[in-house]
């Protein structure tokens, strides 16, 4: 949102990005402007023939020490003042009378440096007042001014060309600085406007991923806990007596508290203890696991612990719900800079070619050791067993 002061008050101006850099840029043109208008002037100061030097020189200094002050200001507040905009037209009309007043000769014949004055102004006035009919009256002030003095001090031979002459580079600068500022500010509230819609589209894209995140990591949740339990109940693989079972359900009944809590899963300090977890899960739906563990590398990043002690229970659970044996094979090793952890049963096995991944090994396995940078590898053969490798460049 852009807050620009009004006609008549002093306040800040307050600019959107956009119009501030906007307002940045024609501030600098400006000030270039007034430099090469009064340049001239300061480095002929003390050789040109006035009718007093020291006036002249006087008139210089104090053109200076406004413009300073001026452009202090507009710095300070981010554009020019709407009242110094004024109160800078109105120098430079009576800069123009005095200089030409302090001229020996006719104004055609002598440097009058008045003229750079007015025209600096009468950009000044058309690009910083913001009401167009007011910045029209302050350039066609200086205009009167400028023709006024080249009507009276011209030569008389040339009235009209002189005083095309005169006006036309005051108004051509100001038609330039008026519609440059304006065209630059409305270019900048275009960008600030697309970049906005930018942010927005941003924002809700980040909001949909982090809501996909949090739902597909709810579901692997549940998928892997809650669902296996009840399915393997529902099938009749279990007997609901058992105190395992009871124990299994209570632990389900936790992670759905969890899940309706939003509290963070737990953390395991090593893959060790992650996988020792996990088989302590799988046992209690009657699974022995032989666990081997011995070259388990000590240095494994959290992520990739979580996401290999989660693969490699969804693979065991596979074992419970589709192998049809009791009895699986967990395998750690860390050779050759490569992080390998190998589920084996010698169930009833499938055809990999024949049987696409469901939901729980694509989503569970899968793509929760894709995420961390590994790969999983299945091999296997109706009646002869399946091996689930998860591996992970160390």
């Amino acid at each position: 949102m852009t807050n620009v002061s009004s006609p008549g008050h002093s306040a800040p101006v307050v600019d959107a990005a956009g119009e501030g850099r906007a307002n940045r840029f024609m501030l600098v043109l400006l000030a270039l402007h007034r430099a090469t208008c009064l340049a001239p002037a300061v480095a002929t100061g003390a050789y040109g023939a006035y009718r007093s030097a020291w006036a002249n020189l006087a008139l210089l200094l104090g053109a200076v020490a406004w413009n300073l002050v001026l452009f202090r200001s507009a710095v300070r507040r981010g554009w020019f003042p709407t009242p110094l905009v004024y109160l800078d037209v109105g120098l430079a009309v009576a800069v123009l009378v005095v200089v030409t007043a302090n001229l020996p000769t006719e104004v055609a014949d002598a440097p009058n440096w008045g003229n750079g004055v007015a025209q600096a102004a009468g950009s000044l006035a058309a690009a910083a007042i913001a009401r167009p009919a007011s910045a029209v009256a302050s350039v066609f002030a200086l205009l009167t001014a400028q023709a006024a003095v080249a009507v009276g001090y011209g030569t008389s031979g040339a009235p009209v060309l002189e005083l095309v002459h005169t006006i036309n580079g005051l108004a051509c600068f100001a038609l330039v600085a008026g519609f440059a500022v304006r065209y630059l500010r409305r270019v900048g509230r275009d960008l600030d406007r697309v970049n906005a819609r930018r942010l927005v589209a941003e924002a809700e894209r980040a909001a949909d991923h982090a809501r996909y995140v949090t739902r597909l990591a709810h579901h692997r949740a549940l998928h892997d806990t809650v669902l296996t339990t009840l399915t393997l109940i529902a099938r009749g693989g279990v007997d609901p007596r058992l105190p395992e079972l009871r124990q299994r359900c209570a632990s389900d009944a936790d992670v759905i508290r969890g899940l309706l809590a939003d509290r963070a899963d737990p953390e395991f300090g090593t893959l060790a203890e992650a996988l020792r977890h996990v088989v302590g899960e799988v046992s209690l739906l009657g699974l022995r696991v032989r666990y081997r563990g011995a070259l388990t590398p000590p240095h494994v990043p959290s992520p990739v612990v979580q996401a290999v002690g989660e693969a490699a229970r969804e693979a065991l659970n596979n074992v419970v719900k589709h192998a049809g044996v009791d009895q699986a094979w967990l395998t750690v090793s860390g050779e050759r800079g490569v992080l390998r952890v190998t589920v084996v049963d010698r169930g009833c096995g499938f055809d990999p070619d024949a049987t696409p991944p469901g939901f729980g090994f694509r989503h569970s396995v899968v793509d929760r050791v894709a995420e961390v940078g590994g790969r999983v590898r299945v091999s296997s053969e109706p009646g002869g067993g399946t091996c689930v490798e998860l591996s992970w460049p160390r």
